[in-house]
């Protein structure tokens, strides 16, 4: 009896208690993961294929791949034959209808959101509503990864032609001049250039915007425990890396802050909108300014925020009329979901909604719209 009980006391070994914590990890690890995938959303999928392909362009920069259909995050865009996202338009314009152009950056394209879900669309199918007799097109000129110049460069050459009698400047606040200066003033380094893809022979170079991820960065995708933590760990980091400029200009923005380098970013947006304004005279059609929100001013409180006054001051000594989007984004309950998951900057489908709605109503106020109706 007394051999048994001794034997029955002997400690647990090693090996059994290396099993029960991996054990007892994997459990816990386990219901992590569920809870996570119940409680956030699954991340954007960069590497769906295929993915959308830019080439290079000698006046701006880079445009589309004609004759495409590609992938920006879960997003497939279609481009026509001009370059351009969604339906080919039709030149010249049909004599009595109302062609709007938007141009911008990934904001107007419509990062991550299919074609009938960019605000281009949804404004298409307002104003078609409004009047199914008179036929509308809203072009959707916008390319993503595109600055202020780029826009006007790329407005200069499609105007003529689409012969549009309302252009819609997306403007954004990475429309400023920031990657190469903080907003205090100093030097930064330059982000890195887009990835080839295709560089043969003499015609344009071809690209995507994103590096395809590896492996590893897929495998880890694959859990949202592991995608949660290292969000958070980037977002920890950010002040200290190449992504820390973008935050610091943004809060720079949002709490209405006044420096050297910020005034002459905004005397560089001013200089870059009276060219705008000017091709819009030459070319007879009227220019808007679509002020794109920061997610940060629609999920939090910021009463000294600069941005949308600033633009709107240029914009209206300008001439230009301006479409702020932000109180419609404001009325929305559920706010977060005005934007794509673990994003910024790019807005979901009932994000870009909010854009349309606030375009639909400004365009019934504008005389030109008005008096082609």
């Amino acid at each position: 009896m007394t051999a048994n009980l001794e034997h029955e006391r002997q400690p647990i070994g090693w090996r059994a208690k290396v099993f029960a914590s991996v054990l007892a990890l994997a459990v816990g690890f386990g219901l992590c993961e569920i809870a996570a995938r119940v409680l956030y959303p699954a991340p954007p999928e960069p590497a769906r294929e295929p993915q959308l392909l830019f080439q290079s362009d000698p006046q701006v920069g880079f445009t589309h791949v004609p004759g495409q259909a590609g992938f920006l995050d879960d997003g497939l865009a279609t481009i026509n034959a001009k370059g351009l996202r969604g339906d080919l338009p039709e030149t010249p314009k049909p004599l009595g209808s109302l062609r709007v152009l938007a141009v911008g950056d990934s904001t107007t394209f419509g990062w991550g959101v299919n074609d009938r879900d960019t605000y281009c669309a949804l404004l298409q199918r307002m104003l078609i509503d409004r009047d199914p007799s008179r036929p509308v097109s809203v072009v959707n000129a916008g390319v993503s990864a595109y600055d202020l110049r780029q826009t006007a460069g790329l407005l200069r050459r499609l105007a003529p032609e689409l012969t549009p009698d309302v252009v819609l400047v997306g403007f954004f606040w990475n429309d400023l001049p920031y990657e190469t200066i903080s907003p205090d003033g100093m030097p930064q380094v330059a982000p890195a250039s887009p990835m080839l893809v295709h560089s043969a022979g003499s015609g344009p170079r071809r690209f995507r915007l994103a590096n395809q991820p590896s492996r590893i960065n897929r495998l880890l995708r694959s859990s949202r425990v592991i995608y949660l933590l290292r969000k958070a760990w980037l977002s920890a980091v950010a002040p200290t890396g190449p992504a820390g400029n973008q935050v610091r200009w943004e809060m720079a923005l949002l709490e209405g802050r006044t420096s050297k380098a910020i005034d002459d970013a905004w005397q560089d947006v001013a200089k870059t909108l009276a060219e705008i304004r000017a091709l819009g005279e030459v070319g007879g059609y009227e220019v808007g300014v679509v002020i794109i929100p920061i997610r940060a001013q629609v999920e939090g409180h910021y009463p000294h925020a600069a941005y949308q006054m600033r633009v709107r001051a240029i914009a209206e000594s300008l001439g230009l009329f301006v479409i702020d989007p932000l109180p419609e984004f404001l009325s929305q309950p559920d706010r977060a979901s005005l934007f794509i998951p673990y994003d910024r900057m790019h807005f979901s489908a009932a994000g870009n909604a909010c854009i349309a709605r606030a375009a639909f109503d400004a365009l019934q106020r504008r005389p030109r719209v008005t008096a082609l109706h």
